[in-house]
C-alpha cells in the first residue's frame, strides 16, 4: 500500500498539473485563436489517444497493466519483455493505420468547419489534420511503455514525466498562440513533445528498469493471446468511456456552429476538475488490486473500495459547495462576461461528477478483479441511454441537452454498480451509504454559509474570493478533524514525512 499511496501522489501532481494549466491556457487560446479557431482546436484535439481514438488499442492497455503486475508478482522477467515486444507491433500497426485513415478523411473532417464566414482557413485546417496524423501514430508507440511501466507500479515515472511534458506543451502552446495565431503551429509543437516523450519512454523501460536487462527482442504469440483474452472486454469498456466523454464534441461537430464548441469546451473545465480529482484516486488501483486478487485478499480490497469512495467525497464536496454557488462568478472572473449566462451547463455537468465516485471506483476494482465480462452489461446500457437522449434533447434544448442526458446516463449505473460490489466484495451497501451522509451532512452548513456570502457580497469579488476560501479550509479542516480515523491521520502524515525526508537529501545532491 505503501506503493499504492506514492503512485497516488504523483498522479496527483501530474493532474493538478494538467489541469491548472488547462484553466490558465483557455483564455488565452480564446483570445488568440478567436471562438471558431478554439472550437476547431479543441475538436481536432480529440483525435488523440486520449480523445476519439482511444478505443483503438482494444483495450491493450489496460489488459497490459493487469497481465504485467501477475507477471511481476510471479517473477516473470521473460513475460514482462515478451509483453513489451508483442504490444509494441500492436500499437504500431494500430497507430499507423490510424494516421492513414485520418489523413485520408481530412477533407471531409475540416468541410464541417468551414463556412462562409471565412473564420477558419481551409489550408490551415487541412495541415493541422497533417500533423495530427503523424502524431497518432506515434502516440501509440508510447502506450505499452506507459502501460509497462504502471503495471510495474512505477507511476512515480510515467506521472512525473508527463506532468513536466504537459506543463512544457501548453506554455509552448500558450506562446505559439500569441505569436502565430494558428492552430496548426499549436498542434505541431504537440507533436514535437510527443516525439520527446517517446525516446524518453524508450530510455527509462529499456534501459532503467532491471526487469529489461538484459533485453531479449521475440515475438511471442501466446502472450497476444493471452492478453488478448482480456482486452477484448476492456475494449467494449473504451467504447463506452469515448461515448461519455468524447460523444458530445462529436454531436456538436455534426450538428452546431463550430463556436459552440469552445462554449461546450468552457462549461466543462471546472467539471473536469473534479473528475481528475476522481481519477487520481483510482488511477494507481488496477495493478494493486489485481495484485492483492492473486493473493485472494478479499477483504483488503473490500476496504480498499469503500475507503477510496469515502475519501473521493471528502476531497469533492468542499469544492463542490463552493463552485455550484459561485459558478457564474467563476466563469466571469476566468473567461469573461459573456460567457456566464452559460452557467447553469457547468452546474449541470457537475452534477455528473458528484455522483460518479461509486461507479469511478467500482468500475476500476472490476478491472484488476477480471470482472469487467459480468458487469459491462450497465455501462452498454447506460450507453444506450445517453446516446438516445443526446439525439432527442440536443434538438429539443440544443447544448445543454447533451449534458441533461450524461447525468441520467450517471444517475442510471450508480444503483448497479453498487448491488455489484456488494456482490463480489461480500459487503453491505450501508458500509458505503453511512459515511457518504456523513460526509454530506459536514458540508450542507457550509453550502449555506457559502450561498449566504454569494446572497451578500457576489458583486464584489474583492470580498467573496477570500472568505470563501476561508470557508473552504475550513471544510477540509472539518473533514480531517472529524471524518478521518486516528490511524488515517498519522498515516497520512508519517506518508509525508517519508516523502520529504526523500526529497531533501535527493534535492541537496543536485
Amino acid at each position: 500500500m505503501k506503493r499504492l499511496f506514492s503512485n497516488t501522489v504523483f498522479t496527483g501532481v501530474d493532474g493538478f498539473v494538467l489541469v491548472a494549466l488547462n484553466l490558465l491556457a483557455t483564455p488565452v487560446l480564446i483570445k488568440n485563436l478567436g471562438m471558431e479557431g478554439y472550437g476547431a482546436f479543441v475538436f481536432l484535439s480529440t483525435f488523440s489517444i486520449f480523445g476519439l481514438l482511444m478505443c483503438f488499442d482494444l483495450g491493450m492497455e489496460g489488459s497490459l497493466m493487469t497481465y504485467v503486475a501477475r507477471f511481476e508478482a510471479a517473477d516473470d522477467n521473460r513475460k514482462i519483455q515478451d509483453s513489451l515486444v508483442v504490444s509494441l507491433l500492436f500499437y504500431g500497426m494500430m497507430g499507423l493505420i490510424l494516421a492513414l485513415v485520418l489523413y485520408y478523411f481530412a477533407g471531409f473532417i475540416t468541410s464541417r468547419f468551414i463556412d462562409e464566414t471565412g473564420a477558419l482557413n481551409r489550408a490551415t485546417v487541412l495541415t493541422s489534420i497533417s500533423i495530427i496524423s503523424i502524431n497518432v501514430f506515434v502516440q501509440f508507440l508510447t502506450l505499452p511503455f506507459t502501460a509497462i511501466l504502471q503495471g510495474l507500479r512505477r507511476f512515480v515515472i510515467t506521472k512525473s514525466l508527463n506532468a513536466v511534458l504537459t506543463a512544457v506543451q501548453y506554455i509552448m502552446i500558450m506562446l505559439a498562440a500569441i505569436y502565430f495565431h494558428r492552430i496548426d503551429i499549436a498542434f505541431m509543437v504537440i507533436l514535437g513533445l510527443t516525439l520527446v516523450r517517446l525516446v524518453l519512454l524508450i530510455c527509462l523501460v529499456l534501459y532503467k528498469l532491471p526487469h529489461f536487462r538484459p533485453m531479449r527482442w521475440r515475438v511471442h504469440f501466446g502472450i497476444l493471446r493471452v492478453l488478448f483474452s482480456y482486452s477484448w472486454i476492456l475494449f467494449v469498456s473504451r467504447i463506452i468511456g469515448i461515448i461519455f466523454n468524447q460523444m458530445d464534441k462529436f454531436l456538436i461537430w455534426l450538428y452546431l456552429a463550430v463556436s459552440q464548441m469552445a462554449i461546450y469546451a468552457v462549461v466543462v473545465r471546472p467539471a473536469n476538475l473534479i473528475r481528475m480529482l476522481i481519477s487520481i484516486l483510482n488511477s494507481a488501483i488496477i495493478p494493486e488490486v489485481a495484485r492483492l486478487h492473486h493473493n485472494k485478499e478479499t477483504a483488503r480490497i473490500r476496504t480498499l473500495f469503500i475507503n477510496l469512495v469515502r475519501y473521493a467525497y471528502l476531497i469533492i464536496l468542499p469544492l463542490l459547495t463552493v463552485t455550484y454557488t459561485y459558478m457564474d462568478n467563476l466563469l466571469s472572473l476566468w473567461v469573461g462576461r459573456e460567457f456566464a449566462p452559460y452557467s447553469y451547463m457547468a452546474v449541470v455537468m457537475l452534477s455528473v461528477y458528484l455522483l460518479a465516485p461509486i461507479p469511478a471506483m467500482a468500475s476500476t476494482i472490476l478491472t484488476g478483479l477480471e470482472l469487467i465480462k459480468k458487469t459491462i452489461w450497465i455501462s452498454i446500457v447506460a450507453s444506450i441511454i445517453n446516446i438516445v437522449l443526446s439525439l432527442i434533447l440536443l434538438r429539443s434544448m440544443g447544448l445543454v441537452g447533451l449534458l441533461v442526458a450524461t447525468l441520467v446516463a450517471e444517475i442510471f449505473i450508480v444503483f448497479p454498480y453498487l448491488a455489484m460490489m456488494m456482490r463480489f466484495l461480500e459487503m453491505r451497501a450501508w458500509e458505503v451509504l453511512r459515511p457518504m451522509l456523513q460526509i454530506i451532512a459536514v458540508a450542507v452548513p457550509f453550502a449555506v454559509l457559502n450561498a449566504g456570502v454569494h446572497a451578500t457580497f457576489g458583486r464584489h469579488p474583492i470580498v467573496w474570493i477570500p472568505v470563501v476560501a476561508i470557508l473552504t479550509l475550513g471544510h477540509y479542516a472539518v473533514n480531517y478533524e472529524f471524518l478521518l480515523s486516528t490511524e488515517e491521520k498519522v498515516g497520512v502524515f508519517s506518508k509525508l514525512k517519508i516523502h520529504k525526508a526523500r526529497a531533501i537529501p535527493e534535492a541537496m545532491h543536485q
